[in-house]
């Protein structure tokens, strides 16, 4: 009876001691943890969740500020970027630690290759060609983070008359994150694309192999000078994501993921072979569109 005494005065006590123990809170993008915090070091944060032995880290990249138990607040500037289509490729940051990427989610693999043009060609420029590519190729699928897992360079390589010569090359591959999963609110982003009309307005496509993207941009008008308004055959969700169907584009796989979308524009997402394309689309909520529309209906009066 003595020894059960001890023994629940003990639980008590423990029980009571951790629950008066004051929590560390770390402020995700979209969460607060409440942890112990146990070291913050170069690029990380090592922390155990309460009643758990079981120590966790998580990249300084991914924390926005750490609110300690005794008030003292630590701020981190991340260097995880938002990017919302290819012309944001400059804030996709390239990481070689793993740590880095834990918790995002995988967008796929990327992979770029660039060639001098010649034997005299400059081994910097073609390395920062690849290094771009696969920026490129990582934010046209809405990632923001690449985690390197090979690279290759070759050096100029001079011939004679016998033996051709071969020029600089450098080749990248790895996988693409985000550190934000969703760029939309789902259900308000399909009654926009159930709702409203759009125009095509610009396409843009990567190869692996190509020197650079190419552009299109596309006719909005038709020969009367009406803006070239369609509505999507299907729109629907898969997988936690957005996809839309229509006939008015010329997609490869006839499947497109919405890349970002808001009121007024889209960009849609798919991918064929080696080659990545990117769509562009304005809605009838624009102000370019409407502008245009006004204009039109003037003229037609």
């Amino acid at each position: 009876m003595k020894n059960i005494l001890i023994l629940s005065f003990f639980y008590a006590f423990t029980v009571n001691a951790f629950a008066q123990t004051q929590l560390d809170r770390i402020h995700l993008k979209d969460e607060i943890k409440e942890v112990l915090v146990e070291e913050v070091g170069s690029n990380y944060i090592k922390f155990k969740y309460p009643n758990e032995n079981a120590s966790y880290t998580i990249s300084k990249h991914q924390v926005d500020k750490i609110i300690f138990s005794t008030g003292r607040e630590e701020v981190f500037e991340s260097a995880f970027k938002t990017v919302t289509s290819v012309h944001d490729y400059e804030n996709v940051y390239i990481s070689y630690v793993p740590q880095d990427v834990e918790g995002l989610k995988s967008l796929g693999q990327v992979f770029s290759k660039a060639t001098g043009v010649t034997t005299l060609s400059s081994i910097n420029n073609v390395n920062n060609r690849a290094v771009r590519k696969v920026k490129m190729e990582a934010a046209m699928l809405g990632a923001n983070v690449v985690l390197v897992g090979n690279t290759f360079q070759r050096g100029n390589q001079y011939g004679n008359e016998n033996i051709p010569g071969n020029a600089t090359m450098t080749s990248i591959s790895g996988t693409a994150y985000t550190s934000n999963a969703k760029n939309f609110n789902l259900d308000e982003v399909k009654n926009y694309l159930n709702d409203y009309q759009y125009a095509f307005f610009q396409k843009d496509q990567l190869n692996r192999n190509a020197f650079d993207k190419r552009t299109t941009v596309e006719e909005m008008y038709d020969r009367n000078l009406n803006v070239k308004l369609f509505r999507f055959d299907e729109v629907y969700e898969k997988d936690g994501q957005v996809y839309v169907k229509s006939s008015n584009l010329k997609s490869k796989s006839g499947e497109l993921r919405v890349l970002f979308a808001n009121e007024e524009n889209i960009t849609l997402v798919e991918q064929h072979n080696n080659t990545i394309y990117n769509y562009f689309l304005l809605s009838e909520k624009e102000p370019r569109i409407v502008q245009m529309m006004a204009i039109k209906d003037r003229n037609t009066k």
